[in-house]
């Protein structure tokens, strides 16, 4: 969180996850006619839009704000651009598996 940022409140919290869980099934839902390639778009956005609930809320380390920063990075620039999807993913998997070991060391 920067300075100055208040922590979400507990209905601005559930309001939030409720949000993420209509994001996911309309999802769902829209990978039934999307392109085969929109599906990893979709949950790479869904990991991005959880991990900015976790800072929201106070409970996110500048390790996984630095994988919410570089998803981003992914999410708002131009689809269809030069990008290695499959390898950004498999850095941030890492990067995420790295910041759970030390929240739970």
């Amino acid at each position: 969180m920067n300075p100055g940022e208040t922590v979400l409140s507990q209905n601005r919290l559930h309001e939030e996850i409720a949000l993420l869980a209509a994001y996911l099934l309309s999802s769902g839902r829209g990978l039934l006619e999307e392109p085969a390639d929109y599906g990893a778009f979709r949950c790479a956005d869904a990991a991005r839009r959880t991990l900015e609930i976790l800072e929201k809320a106070g409970a996110s380390t500048p390790a996984l704000t630095a994988v919410r920063e570089r998803l981003d990075g992914v999410m708002f620039s131009p689809m269809g651009g030069d990008i290695d999807l499959a390898g950004i993913l498999d850095e941030l998997c890492l990067q995420t598996a790295t910041a759970l070991q030390e929240l739970t060391s």
